[in-house]
């Protein structure tokens, strides 16, 4: 699995990727370019991802008959 590289270009021949970052949390933004076989780019694309603190519930203690030993 790839990481993507802080600003530099990540270049690749398949169409399915799939990445692993550590991102901090905060705003990341990504921009695709699609490049044909006779070279043409398309126009870039951005999409921004946003990552925010886990919010995580504690579950509440099982309480139930106490089994003799």
């Amino acid at each position: 699995m790839p990481t993507l590289p802080l600003n530099r270009p990540f270049e690749t021949r398949d169409p399915n990727v799939v990445v692993e970052n550590d991102l901090v949390i905060g705003r990341h933004r990504f921009a695709l370019v699609v490049v044909d076989e006779d070279g043409n780019e398309s126009a870039p694309v951005q999409h921004v991802v946003e990552v925010r603190r886990a919010i995580i519930t504690p579950l509440e203690p099982i309480v139930g008959p106490v089994s003799p030993p």
